[in-house]
């Protein structure tokens, strides 16, 4: 199972932590395992080439971490529009696929 989980405050996701395999077909050929890394990977991508966000990134095999650790003035409601549209794309994925994939929130203080 893939497991997902987002750090939020009252206002943003601040972090996201995705990890694990689908085991719907062999590592490789999995249709969710890529779908949901092609959705990580372009977020982290457009944070950093299009809103110039910084951020702690670890990616490995199965695993992938971001925490949110700054981006330019102006920018916060569009990085955070960007995090909210992973979350939202891997939640209906989640509805399609409940037993391979979760996806949880975590409220974190500010």
């Amino acid at each position: 199972m893939i497991r997902a989980e987002f750090s939020v405050t009252e206002q943003s996701i601040r972090a996201f932590t995705i990890e694990g395999h689908a085991g719907l077909a062999d590592k490789g050929n999995d249709v969710l395992c890529a779908a949901v890394s092609a959705m990580a990977l372009l977020t982290v991508n457009t944070l950093k080439e299009v809103f110039g966000a910084r951020f702690d990134l670890t990616d490995r095999d199965g695993f992938l971490s971001f925490v949110l650790t700054g981006f330019p003035d102006g920018q916060g409601e569009a990085v955070n529009g960007v995090l909210r549209g992973l979350l939202l794309q891997l939640t209906d994925l989640r509805d399609q696929y409940p037993d391979h994939l979760s996806v949880t929130t975590k409220q974190k203080g500010r």
